[in-house]
């Protein structure tokens, strides 16, 4: 019956509505009992059917004996169904219409005085039971100080039947009236929560049917808004992805259509003895070769990008001297250094020697050795490649810095995405593309960040940010 978040978000408002006017019912209920409006209300009844009764007695009392008065009394409450008392100024009973309390005293707990004559408000009982009164003095010269009492019992049942017939039609009528303003507004407040709901939901059967450039409208509560912007922000996320694959798809192809049309081209020669001479299938082979090592080494940095996105990838978990490290970086790039006429320095802080991450050692070598081999690729002669490193704010801060050509504004968003190279005109055969896209993926399964600054015609740094490991941590 009720499925849908609105119809339950409703009843639940009338379920609340409902319960609130029924405490409310309740609570009047058992606060009334020693509520002036109950005594006032009761007291005037009282009065009413008192000023009856002394009209009437005015007219017969006079001449009439204590004993005639009493059965009048008697017969006059039993008429207008009331209690008669005559109370002496002591407090004491002098005659009872219900002949139970002739003799005792009676203790009044509330009085007040009326503007018509006579008084009202709660007497006790010589059995402590509760009676709200209104007194007015006898109609005949009988002894003086005596009241005249009209009393009616403040039991439950005669409050709920006053309540029922004064207060309850009343309430009633509010409610009825409450509850359709309640209801009203309960919808109101239901449509405005599940609307902007629907919204989002048929954003997302739009999506699934295939349509483009679908975005939840923002609007409704914050908690919904927050839901509309986070649908949004995965959206973008999912088309980002969709993107990213179609590229990639696009980019391996390309990629892998050079290498194959090469390997095919060459191959073919040697199948047909167009490379007849030993000098011409001694170079048709060497670049089968190449090719194949250069697909090879793509397959590999594919696979390796895969395992990372899969969460697969597995580094080792071990204290790594960074300066030997780093040392052992440069030394190894040092003759493709010279061999391009390249400066190629490193620079430690004094205490080198015991700055520790954690890590795997070959994966860290793996970035440092890729940065310095594009540094030194795209330094001119005469130029220079700067590695330091330092600590700061727990963290080992390694920066590679070269004085080549820089990167264009434009393309520094966009340099460790996948198969992005900034010279396009010139692809290198070792590369496609993929080398500062691992760096990243490595450094920041290393718990670090990777960012780079350039400046064209001067040059650009990449800089490196680690955890510390702290030495007295080492077992």
């Amino acid at each position: 019956m009720f499925r849908s978040l609105h119809s339950r978000l409703l009843f639940s408002y009338v379920i609340l509505i409902v319960t609130c006017l029924v405490l409310i019912g309740v609570g009047l209920l058992l606060f009334l009992q020693d509520s002036k409006l109950w005594v006032g209300a009761a007291a005037l009844q009282l009065e009413a059917s008192a000023r009856l009764v002394i009209s009437d007695l005015r007219q017969i009392a006079p001449g009439m004996s204590p004993e005639q008065m009493g059965a009048t009394l008697t017969q006059v409450a039993k008429e207008h169904d009331v209690r008669v008392l005559i109370v002496d100024n002591k407090g004491t009973v002098r005659f009872d219409s219900a002949a139970e309390w002739t003799g005792y005293s009676i203790y009044f707990r509330t009085r007040t005085p009326i503007i018509r004559g006579g008084n009202r408000g709660v007497i006790e009982g010589p059995k402590g039971s509760r009676w709200t009164y209104f007194s007015l003095p006898p109609p005949t010269s009988g002894r003086r100080g005596n009241t005249l009492l009209f009393i009616a019992p403040q039991t439950r049942l005669v409050l709920i039947r006053w309540f029922a017939e004064n207060l309850l039609p009343p309430v009633i009528r509010a409610g009825v009236v409450a509850s359709a303003l309640s209801v009203l507004l309960a919808w109101i407040i239901s449509r405005s929560v599940t609307a902007p709901i629907r919204r989002v939901a048929g954003a997302a059967e739009a999506i699934a049917r295939g349509e483009s450039g679908v975005q939840a409208t923002v609007s409704g509560p914050t908690e919904v808004q927050a839901l509309a912007r986070s649908f949004n922000t995965m959206l973008a996320q999912v088309e980002a992805a969709q993107r990213s694959q179609q590229d990639f798809v696009a980019n391996v192809s390309h990629e892998l259509k050079t290498p194959l049309t090469s390997i095919q081209g060459f191959s073919q020669a040697l199948l047909d003895g167009t490379a007849s001479t030993p000098e011409t299938v001694s170079r048709a082979a060497h670049i089968i070769h190449e090719e194949a090592k250069r697909m090879r080494r793509m397959v590999d940095e594919l696979l390796t990008l895969a395992r990372f996105d899969a969460g697969r990838f597995v580094l080792a978990q071990e204290p790594v001297l960074l300066a030997p490290l780093l040392e052992t970086c440069v030394e190894m790039l040092t003759p493709q250094a010279q061999l391009s006429g390249v400066t190629l320095t490193l620079s430690t802080p004094p205490d080198a020697e015991s700055i520790t991450v954690i890590g795997d050692r070959d994966r860290l070598a793996q970035v440092f050795t890729n940065l310095l081999d594009n540094a030194i690729t795209h330094s001119p002669q005469e130029g220079k490649v700067t590695v330091a490193m330092q600590t700061k704010d727990a963290q080992v801060v390694v920066t590679v810095a070269d004085t080549g050509a820089g990167i264009p504004p434009e393309d520094l968003p966009r340099i460790f995405e996948r198969f992005y190279q900034v010279d396009k005109s010139r692809r290198r055969k070792r590369g496609v593309g993929l080398g500062l896209a691992i760096t990243k993926e490595v450094v920041e399964a290393h718990g670090g960040q990777i960012a780079v600054e350039s400046i064209v015609g001067m040059g650009s740094r990449f800089t490196i940010h680690l955890p510390l490991h702290e030495p007295q941590q080492l077992n």
